[in-house]
């Protein structure tokens, strides 16, 4: 790229937390990334820029262990707090999207759990970067203290059991965990499936990270109504490709599912395509998962 002659740019949709570029030279393509400070929401909810560091440094973890399921790191800049990324084959799109628009490949579910289950595996008991090993601050920043310690605040109630879940995140040094495992950070298509958006990478709790997907699953299994077996045969599927690479799932997993659940709802990070027949399920669903329901 710097020996390109003609190189052309276009903005692309960030999310909530970063500027996002796709940059096309001679002969090559790719996607920059740089981190705001405040992110795209109502109110303050802001937010360490060195976590797109942390985010390169995950991307070249996560490649080493699965490289067909994570872009290849194609540059970065420290100084500018800036990384570069593999463009995506064209046959790929947001599976959050496809699943809105009613198409759902349970099969998804048994290549994340795979993945996700080889990441814990392999990342249990090694050294990880530094910016992953000392990531609590963005965990806190952006999950724990954001969206645990918010519902704390809005179902006094449940208190207690927010509250100790969030040490759990806070404490929990196990494996490295990616934070922001959801059905909007994957790409799937005829070239393969693609996990993206590393920035909340850190050495902290596993079951957050299956707790974040099953949450999403869960409210899409009830706002899409004619396609719900398929998706709750989708958390089947990721859970027991899940435990086949670790030998378990975490018996608190529904409790945290029930809080990620409440905050898509009801907290400081909300859905937009719920109507209000959808909230109240979803609402009852969460309350009845933090009163120990079964997941499923």
């Amino acid at each position: 790229m710097p020996e390109a002659k003609e190189i052309t740019a276009v903005t692309l949709s960030g999310g909530v937390s970063c500027d996002t570029i796709k940059v096309n030279w001679d002969n090559g393509s790719g996607v920059i990334k740089r981190a705001l400070a405040q992110l795209r929401v109502p109110g303050t909810w802001e937010a360490d820029v060195d976590r797109i560091l942390a985010e390169g440094d995950a991307i070249t973890m996560y490649h080493q262990l699965t490289p067909e399921f994570v872009p290849k790191l194609l540059g970065r800049n420290d100084e500018k707090l800036a990384i570069m990324l593999e463009l995506a084959p064209e046959d790929m799109s947001e599976w959050r999207q496809q699943m809105l628009d009613g198409i759902v490949d349970p099969k998804i579910g048994s290549e994340l759990g795979t993945v996700l289950g080889i990441w814990h595996n392999k990342t249990t008991g090694a050294q990880l970067p530094p910016r992953i090993e000392n990531g609590k601050k963005r965990l806190y920043d952006l999950r724990a203290g954001a969206f645990y310690g918010g519902m704390a605040k809005i179902w006094l109630e449940y208190e207690p059991l927010i509250s100790t879940c969030a040490k759990e995140l806070m404490e929990s040094m196990e494996c490295a965990v990616h934070g922001d495992f959801s059905p909007k950070n994957i790409l799937a298509g005829p070239s393969g499936t693609w996990v993206l958006d590393f920035e909340v990478t850190h050495q902290g709790a596993p079951v957050f990270d299956l707790a974040f997907m099953c949450a999403h699953l869960i409210i899409k299994s009830i706002h899409l109504e004619e396609q719900k077996d398929l998706l709750l045969a989708t958390i089947a599927n990721f859970l027991a490709a899940y435990k086949q690479q670790r030998g378990e799932v975490p018996a608190n997993l529904g409790h945290h599912v029930g809080i990620i659940t409440a905050v898509r709802v009801v907290g400081i990070s909300q859905v937009k395509y719920l109507n209000d027949s959808a909230k109240l399920k979803v609402i009852e669903k969460a309350r009845s998962l933090l009163n120990g329901a079964d997941l499923l």
